[in-house]
């Protein structure tokens, strides 16, 4: 095993926060079958082998700098087994698991909950979102189950990155005019941060979890007329949450959101199959006209995502991420206490590419990978599609957006797509 030790990057130093509160990505899947415990330790075993972050722990130097270090004589990881009693199970779990914190300093960062009942079990992994994200975590589900099915294969191994100076070519990191630019933001940052510093934490009310899905034949026709209209699904699904934010009179909308953008498009040395918690966080709003019809609304929102997207500078957000490394301690204590001008983040992970069957094993359902935030504003909208269900799920607190609002909210959206797709009633699951 080859040993780690690097400073967490600003978007993982942000996600480790203080150490002690919990952030975490948690991915639930109803499956049919048994799964023997035993086989399952050995299947975890070999997937723990097989990434770096699964073998450390994270600590912090005399500057209270987090930094990941590996630990040879880590545990094994975790898996919790209880009996399953109803099909709603799986969110009271799935929220406890989103807020219930890893012990960092000794432990693996991933543990495991199975929920076993002789009609239908729940499996459910829980990782630090420090080391993981909803991409990474469903590869950890799929092999997982993969070796559930075939404890003989082999899944390999990688090395981890030692920094994000790995993937920036020497010319670029060495330019006066980018040694400048990093020298100019990181003063700005500070003067922010020393400006802002005696902002309160906002504090944690009642986190939830609100969660809905549509069955196969209304996904399949908002599928359909998104095709007919030549417009993404993502795109229509963020303009109808905001337009449902928006519609809210309870709600202060300022018809943004932010869009989690998975870097592994602009990083080929970071695969599908590693662990890596690095999105691009791009800034969309709702162009708002009597003149605007919907399908055009969201034609600009996808046009303005693609020209985001297409305008990302990665050397030059790993070189400000890791020349503001050392004020990580300050702009996660700052994430805590300020509430942001947008509505909500966007998680969506799109057609889940988990196999409907692992031999025994018969997959019934994927829900949404998820997180419940500790930041100022913790409301997220995660949305999938797998066996041609597209599956909602809204997590938030109390303090920042009442559940009886969310509440509110699904059904506005679920009444704006069947006004645009010519559903004449939705059914949900």
């Amino acid at each position: 095993m080859k040993i780690m030790r690097r400073k967490l990057t600003l978007v993982e130093g942000t996600m480790y926060g203080d150490g002690q509160t919990a952030v975490n990505a948690v991915v639930a899947v109803k499956i049919k079958g048994n799964i023997d415990v035993d086989m399952l330790h050995a299947a975890l075993l070999k997937v723990q082998t097989r990434h770096p972050l699964l073998s450390v722990n994270v600590l912090e130097d005399e500057a209270g700098i987090p930094y990941f270090m590996t630990n040879e004589n880590i545990g094994h990881i975790p898996v919790r087994v209880a009996n399953r009693y109803t099909d709603d199970d799986w969110e009271k779990e799935t929220t406890f698991e989103c807020l219930t914190s890893f012990d960092v300093t000794n432990g693996p960062l991933m543990r495991v909950v199975y929920l076993k009942s002789s009609a239908a079990s729940d499996l459910i992994l829980v990782c630090h979102h420090c080391i993981c994200d909803g991409r990474a975590i469903l590869n950890l589900l799929d092999e997982t189950l993969r070796l559930l099915e075939d404890p003989q294969i082999e899944i390999g191994s990688y090395t981890s990155f030692t920094s994000l100076n790995d993937f920036i070519p020497d010319a670029i990191r060495r330019s006066k005019a980018n040694l400048l630019m990093v020298f100019a933001v990181k003063k700005l940052t500070k003067l922010i941060l020393l400006a802002v510093a005696k902002k309160k934490e906002i504090s944690r009310v009642k986190p939830y979890l609100l969660h809905w899905r549509l069955d196969q034949k209304e996904s399949a026709r908002i599928t359909e007329k998104c095709k007919e209209e030549e417009i993404s699904i993502h795109a229509v699904l963020g303009v109808v949450f905001l337009k449902a934010f928006d519609s809210i009179e309870t709600i202060k909308s300022y018809s943004k959101l932010y869009c989690a953008v998975d870097m592994r498009k602009f990083v080929s040395e970071i695969k599908n199959d590693m662990l890596f918690a690095f999105p691009a966080m791009i800034g969309l709003s709702l162009k708002k006209s009597s003149k605007i019809n919907f399908w055009n609304q969201a034609r600009l929102f996808k046009k303005e995502l693609m020209l985001e997207i297409n305008k990302t500078n990665v050397n030059r957000i790993f070189m400000l991420s890791d020349c503001l490394s050392s004020l990580v301690p300050k702009l996660a204590k700052y994430a805590k206490s300020d509430s942001g001008a947008h509505d909500f983040t966007f998680s969506n992970m799109g057609c889940i590419t988990i196999k409907e069957k692992y031999g025994a094993v018969e997959v019934e359902n994927v829900y949404s990978p998820v997180t419940i935030f500790p930041f100022g504003n913790p409301t997220t909208l995660f949305a999938s599609a797998f066996k041609g269900q597209l599956d909602f799920i809204i997590t938030s607190d109390e303090h920042f957006l009442k559940y009886d609002d969310a509440v509110a909210i699904k059904k506005k959206v679920i009444e704006l797509l069947k006004e645009v797709t010519g559903v004449a009633e939705m059914q949900l699951n």
